[in-house]
Order: structure tokens, then sequence, then C-alpha cells
């Protein structure tokens, strides 16, 4: 059961978690850190100042990490999820290139990769994949930043896949219909899971100052839109629960208050999972699950 280190940058701070998923999928955190990131330094996924993240990273470095895993999450990387029939890898990459290179002609030099959602009856040859493209030079600004500081990269993850990965893990989301709304700042984003799938997402940005009525306003409509969406499409799934990451102590109950009123769903944090522990007895008192769903998830190989 190999340990990994992975490593998850957000507009606010850098992440850093080590341990593994062993064979009957209990993810097992052997120790986890913050560092606090200077406003500005990382914008929507896009590295805008090197520095700053590159002395915390020479830090991460000097503390005894030399390889890690990655993960991006950026308003700028292409997903979408689509039915493909069973076929070799490569003809699956150009299925998956056809698609998205058409979804936005103002990106260039994209890279395309998939992960399998699930896969179809046995009946039924193919399954669903979730499809990924981001710009060459989004992904090259990452890998010569780390470089910079001695820690190799052995995997690149994306925030979304991240996420999936995590929720099929964990069985008290088993059948469950629900959103997950991570706040990063002022940036939300909330993916829809029906019968605990992944089946779409969306992203924006907040104009309004956190912790104020407007912030509840836009946080609620936030959550119609997925509710919307998912009657829209006629879906056999009803949401039931809206969970949420990132918000602060002073506006979790008022959101969650809100969201319960004017959406008659269930609002709450997304919560810890007896599949997710840590091992030092003393960590696990702070720990909570909402705060690195991220990278808790990038530790499942899948």
């Amino acid at each position: 059961m190999a340990k990994d280190n992975v490593i998850f940058i957000s507009n606010h701070n850098i992440q850093v978690i080590k341990g593994s998923c062993d064979r009957n999928d209990m993810i097992k955190i052997e120790s986890y850190h913050d560092y606090y990131l200077d406003e500005g330094s990382m914008i929507n996924g896009v590295i805008t100042d090197d520095q700053p993240i590159k002395e915390i990273l020479d830090t991460i470095h000097g503390n005894g990490v030399k390889t890690c895993r990655l993960v991006i999450d950026s308003g700028q990387i292409i997903v979408k999820n689509m039915n493909v029939p069973f076929l070799k890898k490569k003809e699956i990459v150009k299925i998956v290139q056809d698609e998205l290179a058409a979804v936005d002609q103002s990106y260039e030099d994209l890279i395309y990769d998939y992960s399998v959602l699930r896969k179809n009856y046995e009946d039924q040859p193919g399954g669903e994949i979730l499809c990924c493209a981001l710009e060459r030079k989004l992904l090259t600004s990452y890998v010569e930043l780390f470089e910079n500081a001695g820690i190799k990269l052995t995997n690149v993850d994306i925030s979304v896949n991240a996420l999936q990965k995590l929720t099929e893990e964990l069985p008290d989301l088993e059948h469950k219909t629900y959103i997950v709304s991570i706040i990063d700042g002022n940036n939300v984003s909330s993916y829809l899971f029906e019968d605990n799938h992944y089946t779409f997402s969306n992203r924006t940005r907040l104009f309004s100052e956190r912790g104020t009525n407007a912030f509840i306003t836009e946080m609620n409509s936030n959550i119609s839109q997925l509710i919307q969406f998912n009657k829209s499409k006629r879906s056999l799934y009803t949401i039931e629960t809206a969970y949420f990451c990132g918000l602060a102590d002073d506006e979790e109950p008022i959101v969650m208050a809100n969201i319960k009123e004017n959406l008659n769903i269930n609002a709450q944090v997304f919560p810890n999972s007896k599949v997710v522990y840590v091992t030092d007895a003393i960590l696990a008192n702070d720990f909570k699950l909402h705060d690195y769903i991220y990278p808790v998830g990038s530790l499942i190989r899948k």
C-alpha cells in the first residue's frame, strides 16, 4: 500500500496531505498541513505570482516531500460527460478530442484526457467517461514551478475527478442525489450527483462580500440553478441535500437555514466519513473532511 503526498493549491492556501487508499478502499491520512498563500498569487487556478508559491513549495520540499500528486482546480479546464463504446484508449482520446475541440474555440494547444465514470452492463459494452481538456501552457506552468522547487510530479488530477472518486467510496452517499458546493474565496464550484453519480457542474464567481445578505442570496441562487437543471432534464432522481465546503463558521448556520427554508432541501457541511481517518490521534481531533475534499479524493488511485 503505497503512501502518496498530494498537493492542492487554492486561491488562498496550499494543502499537503500524506496518506494512502488500501484495497478495502479505506483512506488513511498520516499527516495534513495548510500553508497560507498571499492573495493574488493564484486566481481561478492560474498562477499569477509564482514567487510566494515557490517559497512555500521550497518549505514543503525541505520538510521531506520529494514527489507528489497534484490536484488542479480551474475554470479554464473543460470537462464533459459522454458515453462511448468499448474502444482502445487511443481511440477514446480521439473521440474526446473531437468532442471538446468544438466546445470553445478560444483555447489553444489543448491536452486531452479522460477517466471512466461507470461501465455499461454486459450487453452494452462501453460506458460513461469524464472528458477533460486544458491548455498545455496551464499545465506547464505548474510542472515548471514544481521542478524548480525540486518536487517531482507523479500524477496530475483535476478537482472534479478527485471529488467523484471520493464520493464513490463513501458509503453514506450511496444511492443519494445531492449537490456539493465548494467555496474558495470568491469562486463557487457546485457539483450535481444523481444516485451518487457525477452528472454536471457549474462554476461561478461571487460578486458580493462574504457573509452578507447578498452573499447568502447568491449561494441560494447557485443551488437553485442546479435544482432547476435537475428538473429541466426530467431526471428520475430528486435532489435531497446540498453539502457545503469552505464556508466560514459564521456563514454556515445562515446559509444552511436559508437553503432549507427557500429551496426545501436539506443543507449541511460535507460530513466526515468512517472510511477516511487520520492515523495520528492528535491530528484526528481537528481533521474535517470538508476542508480537504480535493486532495483526499486524489489519494484514491483510479
